[in-house]
């Protein structure tokens, strides 16, 4: 995949779907990037990676990719 289709991708799923934005918590953390929960799904989709194989490699919790799908 290209990187413009990436980032469009990324664009698009921003723009539409709250929940790919980055958000900061009470403590005023910065969450998760929208490229890493990009990367999280497109690699699950890909690839048939399990949950956790694709938690390590973007650095993101256990449950965050199922909630991604």
């Amino acid at each position: 995949m290209s990187r413009d289709m990436f980032l469009q991708i990324i664009k698009d799923l921003s723009d539409n779907y709250e929940f790919f934005t980055q958000r900061t918590d009470a403590f005023n953390r910065k969450g998760l990037s929208p490229t890493q929960k990009c990367t999280s799904v497109l690699r699950r989709l890909a690839y048939s990676f399990a949950s956790n194989a694709t938690d390590e490699y973007v650095r993101i919790g256990e449950t965050t990719p199922n909630m991604l799908l």
